[in-house]
């Protein structure tokens, strides 16, 4: 053969999702959610399978096996694919590569003759329920567990051995978010047939085989069903193959649709759409279709959570009449007039009522969004502090924004979710005090430091020339704790008030968290104090910083008008669209709840506002810095950047 001057590469370069940099940080949010509730939600199936007896059957055990593999499944090509959509260097060594390409294999091959399994333990329980117990023994069980992962790894290996003794010409752009089969047979410089024929002979023996074994499985199946004489009966004898059969469609439709194929496959985005579904998507709803659809599962699982929170505060699982309370829910004062008053000493919230799939939903919506918020805010924190050129003060105060929001929605959420699936919501009047002490701090905080940024923006535009000499750092620092100050201020007089009140009779808080009006609803002593002093300050936290961002705001427009270039507006005005963005958001939410000059009632609509204040506003005001906010996009890119080259260099 004549030389040719073929360059072979080490390196590969992935593509992955070339799109503008909002939507890769948009898409990096997504995906890091979804790996995040995919690792929990199967790690929570493994711990339920593995803490109950009730679930110690073949279907469970295979179930079991099911859920560990995804997890690893999904974290052979989600961490690269995070990592890839927040550097510049995408690259992955050849060694890398191969490693990455052979454990998605080995989990795919897995799941393939896994699922078939499970098929034939339905139909054993279906067809010969009189066998299932001699047929589907420990020991059987365990045997094709066994022979599922040995028959993946094996093929795996198989397929690797071929592909690695390719040679791989420049310049190595890989079309994919991770190192797939047909992008690296394409990349091949080398003579590669014996290794596309070993590949599609052995994805034939993977997919047809196992496919083949469900589909007869589930004839004979349906067939047995259809002959069960009662309809109530059938239904019952089918919803145990139905969570599986779900999963084994979208599965092996998305499978089939990339690999069946006689010919080496164009890695169009197309393909890399379509392989999203079974290497992000079928993880993910795989532990829900599984919860949903499976009552043993979701009737163990929320057992499950409530005995924790019973045993956790050793409290009856019933929910309690006055009658019925413990003694030590009551304290026996003494009253006006000398009478004898029952001062309440826990107080019960209502929350959001919901059935019990309505409960899961919402207990993951809520963990998943606390999790982001908590993690969206921290990496603000971190970039701010590790990058010079964000040293500004407007970005000082940013950081404490993050700070603040990051205590702002624990003092609410963790009670929150764990509420979702008690059905004990008992807290303490203490521990409602200090949420509600908490509470009041952080909202009143956040109003005066909201006025302080709009402060700064109107300095940095309509007096850029003094801006550095106004805006000191001794200046900013001196703002900040008179936030703080004000915040903590406010909420000590009004707790003041509030905690002197006697709660009497009622015990039952409309609300999914201690605020003002739903306590000041359920008071048997004179409120009226209380109520002032209440609405006296609020108009003084709400309306005084409300009046300074809007006075701030008008000097701004005014200044950026008279700009002759409307480039020069545009990047004049661009500085204040994240921050004027955020306290749209807080302001509309937070004005629509309590600037009410009466005592409100907890109306259904004020806890959904409330929700918007205290879960999504924290949640989406990150996302908007970071969307809209080109140096922070730049300094998140080069705080990923320099760590992952710091990394090469070691």
């Amino acid at each position: 053969m004549a030389q040719e001057n073929d360059t072979h590469i080490h390196e590969f370069i992935l593509l992955g999702f070339p799109t503008s940099r909002e939507l890769q940080a948009v898409l990096f949010v997504i995906f890091l959610a979804v790996y995040l509730l995919t690792v929990t939600a199967n790690m929570v199936i493994i711990a339920l399978i593995i803490t109950h007896p009730q679930l110690h059957k073949p279907m469970y055990f295979f179930l079991g096996h099911l859920a560990f593999l995804e997890a690893c499944y999904i974290s052979v090509t989600v961490p690269k694919l995070l990592l890839t959509l927040v550097v510049r260097n995408k690259s992955i060594s050849l060694t890398s590569c191969m490693a990455q390409l052979y454990f998605f294999i080995a989990l795919v091959c897995t799941e393939c003759v896994l699922l078939a399994a499970m098929a034939y333990d339905r139909y054993v329980a279906i067809c010969a329920p009189l066998h299932y117990a001699l047929a589907m023994g420990h020991r059987a069980c365990l045997q094709l567990a066994t022979a599922s992962w040995l028959l993946g790894f094996l093929i795996a290996v198989l397929k690797v051995a071929f592909i690695s003794q390719l040679s791989f010409c420049g310049p190595g752009l890989i079309n994919h978010f991770f190192c797939d089969i047909s992008p690296l047979l394409n990349l091949s410089c080398s003579q590669r047939r014996l290794a596309e024929m070993v590949d599609f002979i052995s994805a034939l023996f993977t997919l047809l085989i196992p496919l083949s074994v469900i589909i007869v499985s589930y004839t004979c199946i349906i067939r047995t069903v259809l002959l069960i004489p009662k309809a109530q009966n059938r239904k019952k004898a089918f919803s145990t193959c139905a969570s599986h059969l779900a999963v084994v469609i979208i599965f092996f439709s998305a499978t089939l649709f990339i690999y069946a194929r006689p010919r080496r496959a164009d890695s169009r985005d197309l393909n890399k759409l379509v392989s999203i579904i079974y290497t992000i998507v079928t993880p993910m709803l795989n532990p829900c279709i599984y919860c949903l659809r499976n009552q043993e599962v979701k009737d163990t699982l929320l057992k499950d959570y409530i005995n924790i929170t019973v045993s956790s505060l050793k409290l009856p699982t019933r929910r309690k009449t006055k009658m019925e309370i413990p003694a030590e829910s009551y304290q026996m004062t003494e009253g006006m007039g000398g009478r004898n008053e029952t001062k309440v000493m826990y107080f019960f919230l209502l929350g959001f009522p919901t059935t019990g799939e309505q409960r899961l939903l919402l207990f993951s919506a809520l963990l998943l969004a606390y999790l982001l918020t908590v993690l969206e805010n921290f990496l603000i924190i971190l970039i701010i502090r590790n990058n010079h050129s964000l040293q500004k003060p407007m970005y000082f105060f940013l950081g404490n924004l993050s700070f603040l929001e990051i205590w702002y929605v624990s003092a609410i959420e963790p009670k929150m979710i764990r509420d979702v699936l008690s059905h004990d919501k008992r807290i303490s009047f203490q521990g409602c005090m200090a949420q509600l002490h908490f509470f009041v701090t952080f909202v009143c905080t956040e109003y005066v430091l909201l006025a302080v940024m709009a402060f700064d923006r109107f300095v940095a535009i309509c007096k850029p020339l003094r801006y550095p000499l106004i805006m000191s750092h001794k200046l900013c620092a001196q703002l900040v704790a008179a936030c703080w100050m004000c915040g903590l201020a406010t909420s000590s007089i009004k707790l003041g008030f509030i905690a002197s009140l006697s709660f009497c009779d009622v015990d039952k808080i409309n609300h999914y968290f201690c605020d003002i009006s739903p306590l000041l609803n359920i008071s048997c002593s004179d409120s009226s104090s209380a109520e002032l002093v209440d609405f006296t300050l609020a108009l003084l936290v709400i309306m005084l910083p409300l009046c300074a961002v809007v006075a701030s705001y008008i000097c701004i427009l005014f200044t950026v008008l008279k700009i002759p270039s409307p480039q020069g507006r545009q990047k004049a005005f661009s500085t204040c669209s994240s921050h004027l963005t955020v306290v749209v958001l807080f302001y509309s939410t937070t004005l629509f709840t309590y600037a009410h000059p009466k005592l409100m009632y907890t109306y259904r609509a004020n806890k959904l506002v409330s929700v918007l204040y205290t879960v999504v506003v924290p949640l989406l005001n990150p996302l908007i810095y970071c969307l809209r906010n080109k140096e922070v996009r730049v300094a998140m890119r080069k705080t990923f950047t320099c760590r992952r080259d710091t990394k090469e260099i070691n």
